[in-house]
């Protein structure tokens, strides 16, 4: 099963969610790990670009691969349908 395409989300920090698509995918040490084309996420992309300055490292791009069990997929007009019910 491909999952490329998929809409997920993503808990980062304490609070802060990130959303966005599937676009690859690869199995490594038995596990399936996704690559994510996230939206509207410029506080992730500065908050790592801080980091890897105050700690004058490089980015490692190994990062942008996420085990398949440490994001959520979900249907997004379900989830705004569920939200909505929240203000009534």
């Amino acid at each position: 099963m491909s999952f490329i395409g998929k809409p997920v989300y993503k808990i980062w920090a304490t609070n802060a969610l990130r959303f966005g698509n599937v676009t690859a995918e690869k199995t490594k040490d038995g596990w399936k790990y996704i690559r994510v084309n996230w939206k509207d996420d410029e506080a992730y992309e500065m908050d790592v670009k801080r980091v890897v300055e105050l700690r004058n490292i490089d980015y490692d791009k190994e990062h942008e691969w996420h085990r398949i069990d440490h994001v959520k997929f979900f249907n997004p007009s379900e989830m705004v349908e569920t939200l909505g019910k929240l203000s009534s």
